[in-house]
């Protein structure tokens, strides 16, 4: 098995590089199944046929809406990590073993970024460059105070920048971004752009940040959860449920209740030290994260932007999310089918590898991770799968996956740049998106089915599905409205019905600091 510090190092290159599926594959919307993926034995994916539209040529080719102007001018982009040495998901990465600080990105995505690149520069006649910020801490770290010490100053050396979610939303209400909604040039609605995204974070008609195929980051940082196949055979239930997961997603019943049930199914002192461990046999290995995605996953929202007038309103307690947080605490509590890697940071600085460690040697049933997970098990022999986070109950409509904030990365325009460069700014940004759906998409995808080791196409059809139509972040957690999001972390270790008294005792907080953003908006919109 990978000695331990050799994993903790993957772990943190499989942040910067990205682990799932190109967006412009042929998703089916959350709510819908479909038949499963063909993957031909090349393990080259398949593509139907495209037709030719506004967004495609006659070999079925994404294409931007250019402006066909040469620059003649250098374009910089900001990123971040919590690598000492960044792997790049803008630009080929030139790796040595004096330079590599971690695992490199596979070649074949890393080619096809610098493809990707070569193409936009010689189209555009541009030269992409990228400068990095090691962030030590996230969020409102190095990286955010390095863009409001250059916008106040106006003397930075980039046009674009990547920070996570969370530095994403706090630097928009602080009037540190340009509204990319304003740009009139930036074809958001163009089939590379996360259009769920985009809509679940327009505020009052104004766009600050966005995700789509350009970032890598932000689907790596998505949520899933993988199961052994073979422990979930060996225990028989496929028998007592009515088939494997995959079965259950398909036809509605992968609920909450049931994978709870399922999870006490698990669960051996495996060392005999009367207490049951990361080195032991459980249903379910995951950390506090958990109570972000399934209050996701259960179709909760802290806060939404579906309103008659496009501003948030608080949606985080009522009857049924109340019942969702109870479950959701019967789960974390449950120690004795439930293993936390919070409990062991002071036995390894990422504690989330030793669960993946007991997962791999076929101990846990569940491991609640996120898109780049399959990778981090190459070496497993039991067979496993990748399943979207459960539904709160059947009623529900589609599953939905969270973009964790604090992993991943977006994209948006510093107020320090030049107003005359933005139509350039905007055009760069079209060619490089449909860029990414041509180059960095196919290679991804292909990689997928290699590196990550998918065993079956069912895994392929979750991922393609279930999981990627369904992504997205709750306003209300970007925004840490009054510490809502925090609160849902919190409840992991409140008592049952109490859910009500937390909530309510953060409310008032909570309106108040929406109400500042809403207003802030508003006047950027010339409203108020």
């Amino acid at each position: 098995m990978m000695d331990r510090s050799k994993k903790l190092s993957l772990l943190l290159a499989l942040l910067m590089l990205c682990a799932a599926f190109a967006a412009a594959c042929g998703q089916a919307p959350a709510n819908e199944s479909s038949v499963p993926a063909s993957v031909p034995e090349s393990g080259e994916p398949s593509q139907a046929p495209r037709p030719v539209d506004e967004y495609h040529d006659e070999d079925g080719k994404f294409i931007a809406k250019s402006t066909g102007n040469i620059y003649n001018r250098e374009i910089t982009f900001l990123a971040c990590g919590v690598n000492p040495t960044y792997n790049s998901e803008i630009l080929y990465n030139d790796y040595t073993l004096d330079t590599a600080s971690s695992e490199p990105i596979p070649e074949v995505i890393n080619k096809a970024q610098g493809d990707r690149a070569e193409f936009v520069e010689d189209k555009l006649g541009v030269t992409i460059s990228e400068l990095y910020v090691y962030e030590r801490s996230r969020p409102n770290g190095s990286m955010a105070n390095r863009i409001r010490n250059d916008n106040l100053s106006f003397t930075a050396e980039y046009q674009i920048v990547i920070p996570c979610l969370y530095d994403g939303s706090t630097l928009a209400q602080e009037g540190q971004f340009f509204d990319l909604n304003s740009m009139k040039e930036l074809d958001l609605k163009a089939p590379w752009w996360d259009q769920a995204f985009n809509k679940e974070n327009t505020i009052g008609g104004q766009l600050y940040f966005t995700i789509g195929e350009l970032g890598t980051v932000n689907k790596s940082g998505t949520c899933t959860l993988s199961f052994n196949k073979t422990m979930y055979q060996k225990y028989n239930l496929d028998e007592k449920y009515g088939g494997l997961p995959y079965d259950l997603v398909r036809n509605g019943g992968w609920t909450l209740d049931v994978v709870l049930s399922m999870v006490k199914e698990v669960g051996e002192d495996k060392n005999m030290d009367g207490q049951i461990t990361y080195e032991d046999i459980y249903g379910w290995g995951g950390q506090l994260d958990d109570m972000w995605s399934l209050f996701y996953g259960s179709g909760s929202k802290i806060a939404t932007t579906a309103t008659a007038d496009g501003y948030p309103e608080l949606t985080m307690f009522n009857e049924r999310s109340a019942k969702i947080v109870e479950q959701m605490q019967s789960l974390v509590q449950d120690r004795a089918h439930y293993v936390s890697a919070n409990d062991y940071f002071d036995v390894v600085q990422w504690p989330s590898a030793l669960l993946v460690d007991n997962f791999i040697s076929g101990d846990s049933l569940f491991y609640n991770g996120n898109m780049s997970t399959p990778i981090e098990l190459g070496e497993m022999e039991d067979a496993f799968g990748m399943v979207p986070v459960p539904k709160g109950d059947k009623e529900q409509e589609g599953y939905y996956s969270l973009v964790n904030p604090w992993v991943a990365t977006c994209f948006a325009v510093p107020i320090s740049v030049d107003k005359d460069d933005l139509p350039m700014i905007a055009d760069f940004l079209n060619e490089m998106g449909a860029a990414s759906a041509n180059f960095t998409g196919p290679a991804y995808l292909k990689q997928c089915l290699e590196y990550m080791k998918v065993r079956d196409d069912d895994t392929v059809d979750m991922i393609e599905n279930y999981i990627l139509p369904g992504r997205g972040c709750d306003v209300g957690m970007m925004y840490q409205w009054g510490g809502l999001d925090q609160l849902l972390q919190t409840m992991a270790s409140q008592p049952a019905g109490s859910f009500a008294s937390n909530y309510q005792s953060k409310e008032s907080s909570a309106k108040n600091a929406m109400a500042d953003t809403i207003n802030y908006f508003k006047s950027l919109a010339g409203e108020s």
